[in-house]
């Protein structure tokens, strides 16, 4: 099943860093240590939120900022689109 997508829009959250630690294990999550959620409105006036993880994670959270023009590649999941690369940063 091909579940990628281009999305070009307006960042119109702040963006926040998050962390995730794992409390049964006393040690970060295996899959994910950090995460970011944008809210990005697209140019027909919807608004989708994204997801970025670890690394381009932290490069989102330095890069990009509220008011920002941004496009991406995803894909797409349940409640969300989850960003696989920032194609204008």
């Amino acid at each position: 099943m091909i579940n990628f997508c281009f999305l070009s829009g307006k960042v119109i959250n702040e963006i926040n860093l998050k962390f995730v630690y794992n409390d049964k294990n006393k040690s970060l999550d295996k899959k994910h240590i950090s995460i970011v959620e944008i809210d990005l409105k697209l140019l027909d006036g919807q608004v989708i939120k994204l997801h970025a993880y670890n690394e381009l994670a932290d490069d989102v959270f330095k890069n990009i900022c509220k008011n920002d023009f941004i496009t991406i590649q995803g894909k797409m999941r349940s409640n969300y689109v989850e960003i696989e690369q920032i194609i204008n940063l």
